[in-house]
């Protein structure tokens, strides 16, 4: 397995640890707070590897180009909602709705990251062979 798409593994499953934890722990907590700005950490530094190393290589590829600019694209949307969600935390009304949107936000997330590892990245590996 290529490095770079081994690392972005291991950042899908920490991500959704870290998610789960703090879903766990309750945002009420501090405890609960912290895992959630860990998670809103490993993200960023998640999306800054995808889109300087993963996207620009696929794009790259006339057979893989338009795959790679949709993945970005639907990236660009849910990051926006899942960083507005995570900036909410010290704002928001820490609520059983609140507590819902954290575990859609999970939901969302894991389906991203089925789709990633089931399409985008051997598509990667496929290119960079």
């Amino acid at each position: 397995m290529n490095a770079l798409i081994n690392d972005l593994k291991k950042d899908h499953e920490k991500l959704l640890n870290i998610l789960q934890d703090a879903q766990n722990l309750g945002l009420g907590s501090e405890a609960g707070r912290k895992k959630l700005l860990e998670g809103k950490l490993l993200l960023t530094d998640h999306l800054r590897k995808e889109d300087t190393k993963l996207y620009p290589a696929l794009s790259g590829n006339t057979s893989a180009a338009a795959t790679a600019n949709d993945f970005s694209k639907e990236m660009q949307g849910l990051t926006t909602e899942i960083l507005n969600f995570m900036n909410r935390l010290n704002t928001a009304e820490i609520n059983i709705e609140y507590a819902k949107e954290l575990g859609r936000i999970i939901s969302t997330v894991r389906m991203r990251i089925r789709r990633e590892e089931i399409q985008l990245y051997p598509l990667y590996e496929k290119v960079n062979a």
